[in-house]
């Protein structure tokens, strides 16, 4: 797994280096989908794939973006049951520099209410993110953020804190002309 995400990430330094000069600005876009996506294989614990997708409309000048968040969960344990998961609600992000045209400092947050197995442990997630999303070409970007994210305990289940590092894309759509 090790030697997949490193070439994952040699292959994202790559696509900046060559694409940076065609790069665009948040300025004149007026969508964000981004995708994150993860598939962990823990020797003698189990499987987990993760999934977050996110749709957001950039307000203004790309300043701030508000839109909805969705993530699915799937844990596939050695030994027990397996249990999946959805979670869907509101997201919003602050750009930094939204007029660079290489890259942007970003602030979101998210609260998802969930559903599945995981809603019967617990009732709504809450995450914050700081991180960058570096333009490739005029119409996407790789992002990177540290995120912190609590699961909230419902039926006597503890809250579980959660924090790590995510990398994933976003493709920008119905710009300006």
């Amino acid at each position: 797994m090790r030697r997949y995400l490193a070439c994952l990430m040699a292959l994202a330094v790559a696509i900046l280096a060559v694409s940076s000069a065609f790069a665009g600005t948040l300025e004149n876009k007026k969508n964000e989908w981004a995708f994150k996506f993860s598939y962990t294989d823990a020797d003698s614990v189990g499987k987990e794939t993760n999934l977050d997708l996110s749709w957001q409309y950039i307000i203004g000048k790309g300043y701030h973006e508000v839109g909805a968040v969705v993530n699915y969960f799937k844990d596939d344990p050695d030994v027990g049951a397996s249990l999946d998961a959805t979670a869907i609600g509101p997201k919003y992000t602050w750009n930094w520099t939204p007029a660079n045209d290489k890259a942007t400092g970003f602030v979101a947050g998210s609260y998802a209410v969930t559903g599945g197995d995981l809603g019967d442990s617990f009732d709504a997630i809450w995450e914050v993110n700081v991180g960058a999303k570096m333009f490739v070409g005029n119409s996407a970007a790789i992002t990177a953020d540290f995120f912190f994210s609590r699961a909230m305990g419902a039926n006597g289940v503890p809250d579980q804190d959660s924090k790590g590092i995510a990398v994933g894309i976003s493709i920008f759509t119905h710009g300006k002309k």
